[in-house]
């Protein structure tokens, strides 16, 4: 079996695989863990699919924010149901600039670029 790639460099532009931690939680993923440091509670990954322990009052918080908290890059091969998409690093008024359509297709969903 061949592993996926988790970033795409073939292009001006640079894609990379990112995970929505929202839908870990909606989906009482399995792989969730939880503990409590200093009165706050986080979570985060078993399978370190994303690395970050995340302060889960913080995320609820912006969660309820209009843009959610959205994504954060995978640091391993995301699971078979983990809720996975691509992020571009640049677009343009086309679309993304990517021009290497199999590690796009291998996900659900493509997220827009962050503007600042």
């Amino acid at each position: 079996m061949t592993e996926e790639m988790l970033e795409c460099h073939e292009c001006s532009a640079v894609c990379e695989k990112v995970l929505y931690p929202a839908a870990c939680l909606s989906m009482d993923c399995r792989f969730l863990y939880s503990f409590q440091e200093d009165g706050r509670t986080y979570f985060g990954c078993i399978q370190k699919v994303f690395p970050h322990e995340i302060d889960l009052k913080r995320f609820q918080d912006i969660e309820r924010t209009k843009g959610g908290f959205g994504v954060v890059k995978v640091s391993r091969q995301p699971l078979p149901h983990c809720s996975v998409a691509v992020q571009s690093c640049y677009q343009t008024e086309e679309g993304p600039l990517c021009r290497n359509l199999y590690f796009k297709r291998r996900d659900r969903r493509e997220v827009q670029t962050v503007e600042d």
